[in-house]
């Protein structure tokens, strides 16, 4: 009889093999994202040995990025797959209003099909992925084979009851029930600054109640957590790692004391056969990647450096380049911005060089006393070299928000950061002066959300 296994490979990465063909979903699986500010709990696992693996398969190999970001789409994984792997393999996405997972695949050379949302695409005989769109750039799916489906949520999808019963619907009807939901139970990101600990508990209740909720929503016969192990690496934002839960630990929260029959940790390579295994019968591999996560969550390996400090005549000319890049890519709509109030000038404060400077589309980079060598009134502080970072690079702010290297100095500082970038996160999206309609309507989607999200973080941290 035809079988169907699923193997959890590491943080959001795991196959599924049918008879006729492997699927591989989100592969990050060896060394450091975000300039080295994350890196993976267990770091056994390697690009090399999944490639070899996927050669020896003799089957199609299909590859699903779920959004644009390192720990999904990694591409040092892209780069030894197109030179090393000798087989037939298909990279699927859903196109969106976010344009990097194309463009970059495309980059890449690697052979590409879209995943419309809500549309069932068959890949081989019987084994179907349906792309759930959430959010903006990020993608849900749901994957059928040989009977049974299974719904990745990652840890950012469906993330309240309102939005599972919402998507219930349009779910149900690819599928009537859901053999395995695969969720996470903690983010990578900025929340909140070293003293910010009710902050990152809240965020960890948070996670706990998603998860909750979607398994009321969907009453899977097996959940597995996923899209959470990995830690903050970098001497710069170590304090992230301070009250998030451990697996032990969100297994003893009470809103998920329901699910304790059902939810099943497994270690990096455990595979569970899809047609005959059962939560019961997991149990014993379940007990044994409780003891490991534990053994890997309390292991501290050294912090990795930050950045090399940049002087501020580094700082200015980067950002003069960061301005006429800008200007080249949405004419003066950062001007404009700015005039109109929608954006401010922002102060920030350099610890590393005891300094503060404002970054301004109308007035440029100028320097600010820092009185007494103190932050005086910075909506953020961040290192020197990290700013340069931030400036250079296409997807700096992305990169630094994801990475948390920085500290809040005022209430509105996180808001005044994120809508100043907002130029700099529309044109790595692929929204620019070509497509004035995007324009309009991803600003106002960011700045909206953006003023939510705010006053939810800083109501949750009073």
């Amino acid at each position: 009889m035809p079988r169907a296994s699923f193997t959890f490979l590491n943080h959001a990465c795991f196959m599924l093999r049918t008879d006729g063909a492997v699927l591989v979903a989100d592969p990050w699986l060896e060394g450091t994202i975000l300039d080295g500010a994350w890196r993976l709990v267990d770091e056994s696992s390697s690009n090399a040995a999944l490639v070899e693996l996927l050669n020896g398969a003799g089957v199609p190999v299909y590859i699903w990025c779920s959004r644009a970001t390192p720990d999904r789409f990694s591409s040092a994984f892209m780069r030894l797959f197109r030179t090393q792997f000798r087989g037939i393999a298909t990279f699927l996405y859903r196109p969106g209003r976010d344009l990097r997972i194309g463009e970059e695949l495309r980059r890449h050379r690697l052979p590409l099909a879209e995943c419309p949302d809500g549309a069932t695409v068959t890949l081989a005989g019987d084994l179907r992925l349906t792309a759930l769109a959430s959010g903006d750039g990020d993608s849900a799916c749901l994957i059928s084979c040989r009977g049974r489906h299974i719904l990745n949520l990652g840890e950012r999808a469906l993330p309240t009851a309102a939005a599972c019963q919402g998507a219930a619907a349009r779910i149900r009807q690819a599928a009537p029930r859901i053999d395995l939901l695969l969720s996470g139970f903690g983010g990578l990101g900025w929340c909140g600054n070293p003293e910010s600990f009710a902050l990152r508990e809240a965020a960890a209740g948070a996670a706990a109640e998603r998860l909750a909720v979607q398994a009321e929503c969907f009453r899977p016969q097996l959940v597995v957590p996923i899209a959470s192990f990995a830690r903050p690496a970098r001497a710069d934002n170590a304090w992230l790692h301070g009250g998030r839960l451990a697996p032990a630990e969100l297994l003893e929260h009470p809103r998920l004391e329901a699910l304790r029959g059902v939810l099943r940790f497994l270690m990096p390579g455990v595979t569970v056969d899809l047609q005959r295994d059962t939560p019961a019968g997991l149990a014993c591999a379940h007990a044994l990647a409780l003891d490991h996560w534990s053994a890997c969550w309390q292991a501290r390996p050294p912090p990795l450096p930050r950045p090399p400090r940049a002087s501020p005549g580094e700082l200015k000319a980067a950002f003069a380049r960061y301005r006429e890049r800008a200007g080249a890519a949405l004419h003066a709509l950062p001007w404009l911005l700015e005039t109109a109030g929608l954006l401010r000038p922002l102060l920030v404060y350099l610890p590393d060089l005891r300094q503060n400077v404002a970054l301004s589309y109308r007035d440029g980079f100028r320097l600010r006393p820092a009185r007494g060598g103190t932050a005086s009134t910075a909506h953020v502080a961040l290192f020197s070299g990290t700013l340069l970072q931030l400036l250079r690079t296409d997807d700096g702010f992305d990169k630094v928000y994801a990475g948390g290297c920085f500290q809040t100095l005022r209430r509105s500082g996180l808001s005044v950061f994120g809508r100043f970038f907002l130029p700099q996160r529309m044109t790595r999206r692929g929204v620019d002066r070509r497509r004035p309609l995007a324009v309009a309507a991803y600003l106002w989607h960011a700045l909206k959300s953006r003023t939510v999200r705010t006053a939810r973080r800083l109501q949750a941290a009073r």
